[in-house]
């Protein structure tokens, strides 16, 4: 019994071989003693030189990818080195082919034609396909076609600063789908829903204050925040700390990339800033007509604030 597989090898050069796969190729021998005794065979592994010549590609492809058809240049597709075409194309592993005999690729062949485009002539993808062929780039690794929709396609550069930012926040992910299962549960029959962001760590006011205005009464605070009728749903720490300490990244930061990610995701969303409007107030000041500004205790007014997303439903 011969059976060949394709494995990684660790091995490196100085053994003479490549760090590439190469072919392994497992044998199985039967001395007289273990077939007459029905023992299980010993394997023995050898390891075949890897042969560049195995598949040998004309000089003209022609390719299925997913149902679109393409011809192209056996060295276009060869022409980057580190490209996954390059690796397939290079003659070392045998390829899908399709009941009409073109090599079959499992990938949305829509944005293919730019990929190719590419490689012939540094033709870029209009920018309304460029995330498109950026996924398609990643996938074959195309690195320089990668870095210049990186730094000349506004849709791709936006999509690196969010996944750039997102890697900043601690749990962002889990923030983002707590606002939108909120704003869910919100929904009911209505045709929009706010969800309230506070700050946990925020500057209470509680105990007892003197009266600045009249000095003959202590003024009891204790008090739950509101925001034009509204309570808190999440709350989360004014000072956050993202995964890099020399970057700073505020409340008001957060919630307007939260809310710019929601509308690219298809929400219909904006956000506002509200402030507590609970304020002391001195009883003795207003019973005796004496209450002016001073009677409100302004430095005392409570200064927390909330962030409210508006979800609109269509």
């Amino acid at each position: 019994m011969n059976e060949t597989f394709m494995v990684h090898t660790g091995i490196n050069a100085e053994n003479g071989l490549s760090t590439d796969k190469i072919q392994l190729q497992l044998k199985t021998t039967l001395s007289e003693e273990q077939h007459s005794t029905n023992q299980t065979p010993s394997l023995q592994l050898v390891i075949l030189p890897k042969n560049q010549d195995d598949i040998v590609f004309p000089s003209v492809i022609d390719l299925n990818v997913g149902g679109y058809h393409f011809t192209t240049s056996l060295s276009t597709l060869r022409k980057y080195e580190d490209s996954m075409l390059a690796v397939m194309f290079s003659g070392r592993y045998e390829l899908v082919r399709d009941k009409s005999g073109h090599i079959f690729i499992d990938r949305d062949g829509r944005h293919f034609g730019h990929i190719l485009n590419y490689i012939r002539c540094d033709q870029m993808p209009p920018e309304s396909m460029a995330l498109d062929v950026l996924r398609e780039a990643e996938f074959f690794c195309i690195s320089s076609l990668i870095t210049k929709l990186e730094s000349s396609s506004p849709c791709v550069i936006s999509l690196r600063r969010r996944e750039s930012f997102r890697r900043l926040i601690p749990d962002y992910e889990h923030l983002k789908m707590d606002i939108i299962n909120k704003s869910a549960e919100k929904h009911s029959s209505f045709h929009e829903s706010r969800v309230v962001i506070t700050q946990l760590d925020h500057t209470k006011l509680k105990g007892t204050i003197p009266c600045y205005n009249c000095s003959r009464e202590f003024v009891t605070v204790n008090h739950a925040c509101a925001f034009d009728g509204l309570t808190a749903d999440i709350q989360i720490q004014q000072q956050l700390k993202p995964i890099q300490s020399d970057i700073h990244i505020d409340m008001d930061k957060l919630v307007a990339f939260v809310v710019d990610e929601l509308v690219h995701d298809g929400f219909n969303a904006a956000s506002e800033r509200v402030t507590c409007r609970f304020s002391v107030r001195c009883q003795s000041c207003t019973l005796s007509g004496l209450y002016t500004a001073g009677g409100i205790l302004a430095p005392r007014e409570c200064h927390n604030i909330a962030h409210v997303i508006k979800f609109v439903w269509s």
